[in-house]
């Protein structure tokens, strides 16, 4: 706006005429030694501000900046190469779409010694010109307090009267009729909070059908394992080759799954896998300790395909991960995050979708409802699991990220959200969930869909979880989990290539045929689970189930977390 214009010319003292007449005129670029003196004199300016002493107006505060003015050589922009590098996609993205733009002006600078902060010249010390400033500061604050008081007493007024009382919240028909009082109490509260869940975040268009991504030819890797998964498995026989196939398509080399209390043909299935050389199966039925997940992941710290692994990841035969950036494989993804050791990869659930029946179709096709990305609550709506390099950082491996940070690594060790923003300080020890600081999904995030269709749920209520064996899942399991408010159907550009692979795997007669047997199993669970009259009740609370996502926020908030 030319608000705004006005505001950036008097900051930096640029006197030349920007606007519609000489539009090829580009503001005259501020001296380095200047930019230096800025920096450090809003640094001490902030500080003060933060004693919550001082009423600092804009006008003075621009006004003290233009009178430590120096003159000298701008910053070189060869210097800035890392920052230039980070959105030169982008850039070329923005050319691309619009034509009318120069590629060639966008293109960035010869890369230069990398930028370090220039010399303030002739000693300037902010604290000093603070001192010299602050006599002014405190009139401006005194006239800027003059100015307020009567809108602060007026607000001390208006909160001194008594409170009216809070409006009932609008419910939908369902939860009119079934939401506990609690629930109903929370649904007020979501609505006048900052924790109410919207979809307005990030820059990745989600509801438009998207072109399919090129194909991606494998890659065997030299002297190492390359990028690897260990997994646990229990009774997944009809979801393993479509699992398998995508995370081969996307560019993960290999597998180490651990598989206990199968009746569904899952450990033949993964046998026969090892058998073709795709991954590598242990059996985990002796497992000790609470979990057989955990028993497994501290034994695969001894398996070479991990010890030599570039890249690894702990994730289920559930949950996908979904590359967002440049044509959605692990090198798009590195390439955008080159100095990364750990990538969050946060949970995005996928609720039923509207799919009661078992069906022999892929998963990321079937179900593309999910949570809004801005749900901070409940806690396992922003969990992450998580990418990372193997450079021996870490000492134990646990479900959502890899703990025991290892002496002398501290400095050696970036963490990054799924946007590629830093989150080294939030995650360097502990923590499995993002916070409103450090959510993002702009390039990548881990499609979880705990649910699929709801015969499926039965059948996992049935068996059972891999984590917390003394947990049950029943109706509580699904209002966490059934979202559906949000529709996202990026990781559908994977298709054409997921179906090739699966295409591929299932040219294997032997492998096939158990594929196929363990589907026939699972269709088999769910018609005698619904013949039992504690399961077919569940199936139906389910289906009737009608939420908004503010409601099932607040009805998720208000069960008890270790149901």
């Amino acid at each position: 706006s030319e608000a705004a214009t006005e505001e950036i010319r008097a900051a930096f003292g640029i006197t030349e005429t920007i606007g519609k007449a000489e539009p090829e005129r580009a503001p005259a670029l501020p001296s380095a030694a200047w930019m230096a003196r800025c920096r450090q004199m809003n640094d001490v300016l902030l500080r003060l501000l933060a004693l919550r002493e001082t009423i600092l107006p804009r006008q003075l505060w621009r006004k003290m900046l233009g009178e430590i003015k120096v003159h000298g050589a701008p910053i070189d922009p060869g210097s800035l190469h890392a920052v230039s590098t980070r959105f030169a996609h982008d850039l070329a993205m923005l050319a691309a779409a619009h034509p009318g733009l120069d590629p060639a002006r966008l293109a960035p600078a010869p890369k230069a010694t990398p930028w370090r902060e220039a010399d303030p010249t002739l000693g300037f010390r902010a604290t000093q010109y603070l001192m010299a400033f602050r006599w002014r500061i405190a009139q401006a604050s005194k006239e800027a307090e003059a100015e307020k008081a009567p809108e602060i007493a007026a607000i001390a007024e208006a909160s001194s009267a008594p409170a009216p009382a809070p409006a009932r919240p609008k419910l939908s028909p369902w939860a009119e009729r079934y939401l506990p009082d609690l629930a109903r109490q929370n649904v007020a509260k979501l609505q006048r909070s900052p924790f109410r869940p919207h979809n307005r975040l990030g820059r990745v268009k989600e509801e438009a059908e998207p072109a399919p991504y090129t194909p991606a030819p494998r890659q065997s890797p030299e002297g190492s394992t390359g990028n690897v998964i260990v997994g646990c498995m229990k009774n997944e026989a009809p979801y393993i080759v479509e699992w398998v196939a995508y995370h081969r398509a996307v560019g993960f080399d290999n597998f180490l799954i651990y598989s206990n209390g199968c009746e569904d043909g899952t450990s033949q299935i993964l046998d026969r896998l090892q058998a073709m050389g795709v991954l590598q199966h242990r059996d985990n039925d002796n497992w000790t300790g609470k979990s057989p997940q955990q028993h497994a992941l501290d034994r695969s710290l001894k398996e070479p395909v991990l010890q030599e692994a570039d890249w690894i990841a702990h994730i289920d035969v559930d949950e996908f991960v979904n590359i967002r950036c440049g044509n959605g494989t692990l090198a798009d993804l590195f390439e955008r995050v080159p100095d990364a050791s750990n990538i969050a990869m946060t949970w995005r659930l996928f609720g039923h979708n509207g799919v009661t029946r078992l069906e022999d179709r892929p998963v990321i096709d079937q179900f593309d409802t999910c949570a809004p990305k801005f749900c901070p609550k409940p806690h396992t709506v922003w969990g992450f699991k998580t990418l990372f390099r193997n450079i021996g950082a870490y000492g134990k491996i646990s479900c959502h990220r890899p703990n025991k940070l290892a002496e002398g690594f501290e400095d050696k060790v970036k963490w990054v959200n799924g946007s590629g923003a830093d989150m080294t300080r939030e995650a360097l020890r502990n923590g499995w969930r993002n916070s409103k600081k450090t959510i993002g999904y702009d390039l990548v995030q881990l499609n979880h869909y705990a649910l699929r269709s709801a015969e499926s749920f039965l059948i996992k209520r049935q068996r059972g979880r891999a984590l917390h064996v003394d947990r049950s899942i029943g109706l509580n399991y699904w209002i966490r989990m059934d979202w559906g408010g949000a529709r996202d159907l990026t990781i559908k550009r994977n298709l054409p290539r997921l179906r090739a692979e699966i295409t591929r795997l299932l040219a294997d007669p032997e492998l096939g045929r158990l594929h196929e047997a363990g589907l026939a199993w699972h269709k088999a669970k769910a018609e005698e689970l619904h013949n039992t009259p504690e399961f077919e009740e569940l199936y139906q609370q389910a289906l009737a189930l009608r939420l908004t996502e503010t409601e099932r926020v607040a009805y998720a908030l208000a069960l008890d977390l270790e149901s």
